[in-house]
């Protein structure tokens, strides 16, 4: 069996955007991902409301991925494949980012994977970045947050060129819901699923 680490934020975690409560377990991506690739794979959730690629947040403490990721990898070591979907909540204002630099901080994170020596003896997981979808319907106040979304396909992309890194952009195959603008409802989180699945059976077939 092999193992895949789903490393993100809150739409890792199964954020509600309805409620503001968790979704069911089995509406989250990664449990439908599970699900979809069978015994042939241990996936892990790794998702933390509020997360971001590289910075620490004002507020709350522990949410900065690039401190976490190592001791995480090591955690569920020996890993075959790293998914790691963060941006959203980088592009916060109070973060002072740039697209180009969102897209850079989680470039961070894939060198970190690929020195990790956290894969089958002690060799590099592979590594899958998914870059956020822009945002849906917000608040006028966040204006600056929702153009600055619209950047990141581009800008992880390039990222990705730069590295050779595997690449999905979620702009066009999921949306982020209307209710709040920033978060999967329980139809984008199957379709996420469907699109890491397929990446994954060609990445690792």
């Amino acid at each position: 069996m092999r193992t895949l680490l789903c490393f993100g934020d809150s739409n890792t975690w199964g954020y509600d955007p309805a409620s503001g409560e968790r979704l069911p377990r089995e509406l989250r991506w990664p449990v439908r991902l599970q699900r979809t690739l069978g015994g042939e794979w241990e996936v892990i959730a790794e998702g933390l409301n509020g997360r971001t690629a590289s910075r620490d947040d004002p507020i709350w403490e522990g949410r900065n991925g690039a401190t976490y990721l190592l001791p995480c990898l090591r955690t569920h070591m020996p890993l075959d494949l790293v998914v790691i979907y963060l941006g959203t909540n980088d592009v916060a204002m109070r973060y002072s980012l740039r697209a180009e630099d969102v897209a850079y901080s989680v470039g961070r994170l894939v060198r970190i994977v690929r020195t990790s020596e956290t894969g089958p003896g002690l060799s590099a997981p592979q590594v899958l970045v998914v870059c956020p979808p822009p945002f849906a319907r917000l608040d006028p106040m966040y204006e600056l947050e929702g153009a600055k979304s619209r950047e990141l396909g581009p800008a992880f992309a390039a990222m990705c060129a730069e590295l050779g890194c595997e690449l999905l952009d979620l702009d066009g195959v999921a949306a982020y819901s209307d209710l709040d603008g920033i978060h999967l409802d329980a139809d984008a989180n199957a379709a996420v699923a469907a699109a890491v699945e397929e990446r994954v059976r060609a990445i690792a077939p």
